[in-house]
């Protein structure tokens, strides 16, 4: 099983989630390539069983890059994919406005995917201004690990039964 993580991070969280997520991953026995949204095209997602897309929320709106990036890959190609999301936004906005992760499933499904599992959302403490921070919290870190579970059993696991 070879998955895929592109992620768009404008303060760090969401690249160091999808180090996180990539090295829970790789501990459970899976090939794990981690890029940033900027730097992949749809071309390199062939051979990919696994692709797990990840953004920030800014006004409610996923990643241009990220939104690009679903729009430019072949039908055929998305068909082939098992995909799942995650994304961050903060708390206080998160309880009154749509996330960037709503925005790329939205995005999805108006391509006929759907998700092998439901989304991860992180919603990050503060009002509208967080610094750039390396460390995840210990109860990040679970939702995490728990997400990578999930992942590992619709993707590697349920294949087989």
């Amino acid at each position: 099983m070879k998955a895929m993580i592109i992620y768009a991070s404008w303060f760090g969280h969401n690249r160091t989630i999808a180090h996180l997520l990539a090295d829970t991953l790789r501990s459970r026995g899976m090939h794990v390539a981690c890029a940033a949204a900027g730097s992949i095209n749809p071309g390199e997602l062939t051979g990919y069983d696994l692709l797990v897309l990840g953004t920030y929320t800014h006004h409610g709106r996923a990643s241009h890059a990220l939104r690009d990036l679903c729009a430019q890959i072949p039908q055929r190609q998305l068909q082939k994919l098992e995909i799942a999301l995650y994304g961050t936004q903060t708390e206080l906005f998160a309880r009154r406005h749509p996330g960037g992760v709503d925005d790329l499933e939205l995005c999805l499904a108006n391509r006929g995917c759907d998700l092998v599992v439901p989304p991860l959302r992180l919603r990050l403490a503060g009002t509208t201004g967080f610094q750039p921070r390396q460390v995840l919290e210990p109860d990040e870190c679970a939702q995490i690990e728990a997400f990578a579970a999930e992942l590992w059993e619709a993707s590697v696991l349920a294949p087989l039964i």
